[in-house]
């Protein structure tokens, strides 16, 4: 019987490793939540034997080694030459983050088109542009290569250039519909919210309206003055991924709004999820001592630095109200008072802390990955989502009954604390992040094992060109019937003007004929 099953997995470790792949992971710039998703990922692939390389810009090599992370010790990085350094990077995603604090649009959508403008020049000029960097990649022989839905597009020019087939892995739950319809992917804005809309899957008339709305809009800023791409649209390349063998988003249904996909879209949500490990002493004591009364957990994202006197003064006076312990994530000190039950720290163990039951609620800014950490554990939350898909992905956790969502523009200490209050001393919210969670961990496979099954599928099969629908090879005219229409509208209005003629030929016989009758019984 031992050696049965020696033999078995003997066997099974011979198939893993027959399709063992040479796979190039392309993060969005380079760090941050989007590229702990391809981290995670790449995790699962290097357990099952697969080269991994990452290509990233160099303003990140001195991050990256002294995180002294296994998985990351184990990949081999290329690094291209930044356009701008790593405090003018952080500069950039602060920018965003205190933007969104602030509640100003206008100014937050003009930091969203900045990084956007320079992360595509610098993928340009320092990658595709670069013949060491394309030297090197062409000398990788990669199998594979797989990329943030919105990163660099080097892997186009990999696929179009040297025949490597592509994998485009999305950090965010929702797509824009642009991305959708430019992708031939079934949209329907009467159920299908908008990206960054923030509206709710079952929407009044109003809503619907808002929908379409920005809907168009979006189609129209990106097609009539599309220069945040201009800098990659020159090289010839496509801005979007109708050439990709998968497009793995980071969604589940236990969470996201049900809509349409097609085969080669697959949802992989939770790549970042997973059980706690065991935490330090010094957190562990910190936990306990807040007694029955539990902690709140409250960070703003990687990039939220030392924030407005004015906003500062807004949470510290919320929590000031709070019996709960309060762990703030800060990069730097806030410039406000501070009452003893507020812990503030520049890092957290953040999936650590909420798998420990002592948390009670989780204030946050609604990036996704620390949803799915609080999906998979169970916490309750406060959203306060400052900008892109913060919005949907606080409209959803609304929508599940597991949070309480603030606007941050017209935001008060004494909303904030109640807020904070609600989801806490309301059994639903806890019950409703339980139900959510026991569902989201119902698989057979976990998040990062699905993700690995697909991308090895496409390197055993060396594509997935039989999950590819025909509509990405229409053009608009073709997709939406526009031609057809016009043929059967043309034909429509010919049979009409020959009925006209026909009727009004039969009309002047009948009354020529009748006139004839006339005359004769006259005589």
């Amino acid at each position: 019987m031992v050696s049965r099953t020696i033999l078995v997995l003997f066997a099974v470790n011979l198939f893993t490793n027959a399709y063992c792949g040479n796979i190039l992971f392309v993060p969005l710039a380079g760090h941050g939540s989007h590229y702990h998703v391809m981290l995670n990922t790449a995790e699962e692939l290097l357990h099952r034997g697969h080269n991994i390389t990452m290509l990233v810009a160099d303003r990140h090599e001195n991050q990256i080694v002294s995180s002294k992370n296994p998985t990351e010790a184990a990949i081999h990085f290329i690094y291209f030459p930044s356009l701008f350094t790593m405090d003018e990077y952080i500069g950039l995603m602060t920018n965003l983050t205190t933007a969104g604090l602030r509640g100003r649009y206008v100014d937050l959508m003009k930091e969203i088109f900045t990084y956007i403008e320079k992360h595509n020049e610098e993928c340009s000029k320092s990658v595709i542009s670069n013949p060491e960097i394309i030297s090197t990649l062409r000398d990788s022989n990669f199998d594979l290569s797989i990329s943030d839905l919105t990163g660099c597009i080097i892997y186009q020019y990999l696929h179009k250039n040297m025949g490597i087939p592509y994998v485009t892995l999305s950090a965010v739950l929702t797509v824009p519909h642009l991305t959708l319809f430019k992708n031939r992917m079934p949209i329907n804005p009467a159920f299908m919210p908008e990206a960054s809309s923030g509206l709710d899957h079952v929407m009044s008339f109003p809503e619907r309206v808002k929908n379409v709305a920005m809907s168009l809009l979006i189609l129209v800023v990106f097609n009539v003055r599309p220069h945040p791409y201009e800098e990659v649209s020159q090289l010839g390349l496509k801005i979007f991924f109708q050439d990709a063998e998968l497009v793995l988003i980071n969604t589940n249904f236990v969470l996201d709004f049900p809509r349409p996909v097609l085969p080669n879209t697959k949802a992989v949500g939770g790549l970042t999820a997973g059980p706690g490990r065991s935490l330090a002493v010094e957190w562990i004591e910190f936990l306990e001592s807040a007694g029955e009364d539990g902690v709140v957990l409250f960070s703003m994202g990687s990039y939220a630095n030392g924030i407005d006197e004015d906003v500062a003064s807004l949470f510290a006076g919320a929590f000031a109200q709070l019996p709960q312990k309060v762990i703030w994530k800060l990069n730097g000190k806030p410039s406000a008072t501070l009452t003893p039950n507020v812990k503030v720290v520049d890092w957290i163990p953040q999936n650590d802390l909420l798998g420990h039951p002592q948390i009670k609620a989780f204030v946050y800014h609604c990036g996704l990955n620390g949803i799915w950490e609080a999906v998979y554990h169970g916490v309750p939350m406060v959203a306060v989502p400052l900008f892109g898909d913060q919005f949907d992905n606080a409209q959803r956790l609304v929508s599940r009954g597991m949070a309480v969502k603030v606007d941050i523009s017209t935001l008060t200490s004494d909303e904030l604390a109640q807020a904070i209050r609600t989801v806490i001393s309301d059994p639903i919210y806890k019950n409703n992040a339980t139900r959510i969670s026991a569902i989201f961990r119902d698989s057979p496979r976990t998040p990062k094992e699905q993700a690995a099954d697909w991308i090895e599928y496409v390197i055993r099969h060396c594509d997935a060109k039989h999950l590819r629908s025909a509509a990405l090879d229409l053009n608009i005219f073709q997709y939406l019937l526009l031609d057809v229409i016009a043929v059967l509208l043309l034909a429509f209005v010919t049979f009409m003007i020959i009925l006209y003629c026909s009727c009004r030929l039969c009309f002047r016989g009948c009354r020529r004929l009748c006139g004839g009758l006339n005359k004769v019984k006259t005589e």
